[in-house]
């Protein structure tokens, strides 16, 4: 998503974040509303979808129709504000600053090195602002789980594929629409306390940010992006979610097998 690289480069952590330490993502995220089923319900989604996508095209009600200029499909059903509305959050500051000692901790047991590194980058201004500030032209805003995820998803993903690309901004939106509908699917997403969305959505954004900073750092070098490219199919892995499984298309992602056709 090329998010992070002016903080990366221009930063406090300089151009170590070393991929054998990237393994280390995966202890930043909290344990909180199963979020180890998202990719099953994810992919569920994206089977309905093309399910519906065989079905006689949008003769009924709710079902996914294809695009009338070039075939795609459009989401089953549309997000709603109230399903975007609960999964929404208030931040405080003081949750923001024992969120990001609570990872530099977890970090700190396995990657002492990169531990000091997260507490240097954190130390040097408020990180999840500068981030809000870099993804708002793009649509997304830090205080909603849908749009952490969103971006954690599609910078892993195309971690995963080797790129770091941005992509549309209509792009952006529908992969928001399919998260909210998931986690909404998801239940204990919703009935999370915000300090609870808070701590996943911080993690989930400093997650995407120093794995768009190892793809950045990675490109030229082949074997590095490789191990990049492994590390992030991990780091998915650990919340469920098979990467290979979903192909990103201008309408968001799509089972791999329907986006091929």
């Amino acid at each position: 998503m090329a998010i992070a690289v002016a903080m990366l480069l221009g930063g406090s952590v300089g151009a170590r974040a070393e991929v054998g330490d990237i393994w280390v993502w995966s202890t930043l995220v909290p344990s909180i509303a199963r979020t180890d089923t998202l990719g099953l319900l994810l992919q569920d989604r994206l089977n309905q979808e093309a399910e519906a996508r065989n079905r006689a095209g949008g003769s009924q009600p709710g079902a996914g129709t294809p695009n009338a200029d070039d075939g795609n499909l459009q989401p089953v059903r549309e997000v709603t504000p109230a399903d975007l509305a609960a999964l929404r959050y208030t931040p405080s500051p003081a949750r923001r600053s024992a969120n990001l000692a609570r990872f530099i901790e977890r970090t700190r047991a396995a990657d002492p090195a990169g531990a000091a590194d997260l507490q240097r980058l954190f130390a040097d201004g408020d990180i999840i602002s500068r981030i809000d500030a870099l993804i708002r032209p793009q649509g997304l805003r830090i205080d909603n789980l849908a749009d952490a995820y969103t971006l954690w998803l599609l910078t892993v993903w195309q971690a995963a594929h080797g790129r770091n690309d941005t992509p549309e901004s209509a792009t952006l939106l529908a992969v928001r629409a399919q998260m909210a509908l998931a986690l909404r699917d998801a239940g204990g997403m919703t009935r999370a306390s915000s300090a609870d969305k808070q701590e996943l959505a911080e993690a989930l954004l400093v997650q995407a940010m120093l794995i768009d900073g190892a793809v950045e750092q990675a490109k030229g070098t082949p074997t590095r992006l490789e191990q990049v490219r492994a590390a992030a199919r991990k780091n998915a892995g650990s919340l469920g979610i098979d990467v290979d499984r979903f192909d990103l298309t201008p309408q968001g992602f799509a089972a791999a097998d329907q986006a091929r056709r």
